[in-house]
């Protein structure tokens, strides 16, 4: 079975223990599967309606999904529309943090992130971060990893391989485009006296979602390519 690359790198890059900080709660990404089949019909890339679950050293959850059909978060304390390099127009949504033993801290996060994201060009201040965030994430990939992922592109026809490239290529963009506005998310709650990370964070739960439409105009099938 072909490494899941992403879980590869969180395991790698988060903490072994502390409390959860919200942009480690945000930073996951339902975009990791990668997986073997037959040569002419593999996808590697994207898993349509793909869902990944981090647990940060035990306190916390986040998890992510793309935006395939319904909004499962349909009142999102925070939104952000942007374009991607590939052209396409995106919106990722953020869900309130949920399920923590203090539902008292977990209201007042929820209230500023809601006035940050109101009172912020969050696209203006993440843009520029982006490109930066994204090399520190390749970076994370092993040369094993790297090195498998081109042996099944090798496999595919021309054109097969150019999807797939296009493909994972929007997938790291989007993982870059979250743990940007992570880091934004948890300087936001430092700036409004957070301590980030806190021990309250342990135990609840964040997700986040995204939805695309392609060149087209069409929403983008995540599994269009397979």
């Amino acid at each position: 079975m072909t490494p899941d690359l992403l879980d590869d790198a969180l395991d790698r890059s988060a903490p072994a223990t502390r409390a959860a900080d919200p942009a480690d709660l945000r930073a996951m990404i339902g975009a990791a599967s990668r997986e073997p089949g037959r040569p002419r019909r593999r996808r590697i890339g994207l898993a349509a309606g793909a869902l990944a679950v981090l647990l940060v050293g035990g306190a916390g959850v986040a998890t992510a999904t793309d935006g395939f059909g319904a909004w499962s978060i349909p009142e999102p304390v925070g939104a952000v529309s942007f374009t991607m390099s590939n052209g396409f127009d995106c919106e990722l949504r953020f869900s309130e943090y949920r399920d923590g033993p203090d539902p008292v801290f977990l209201s007042e996060v929820n209230r500023t992130l809601d006035e940050w994201y109101r009172a912020t060009d969050v696209v203006g201040e993440a843009q520029s971060l982006v490109p930066q965030k994204l090399k520190d994430y390749l970076a994370l990939r092993s040369p094993h990893d790297q090195a498998e992922l081109e042996r099944q592109l090798g496999e595919l026809s021309p054109e097969e391989r150019a999807k797939a490239i296009a493909h994972n290529e929007f997938g790291d963009e989007w993982i870059a485009w979250t743990l940007v506005i992570a880091d934004l998310e948890a300087q936001a709650l430092r700036d409004a006296g957070f301590a980030v990370p806190d021990p309250r964070f342990v135990g609840s739960e964040a997700s986040s979602q995204i939805q695309c439409f392609d060149r087209d105009g069409q929403v983008y099938d995540f599994g269009a390519d397979s």
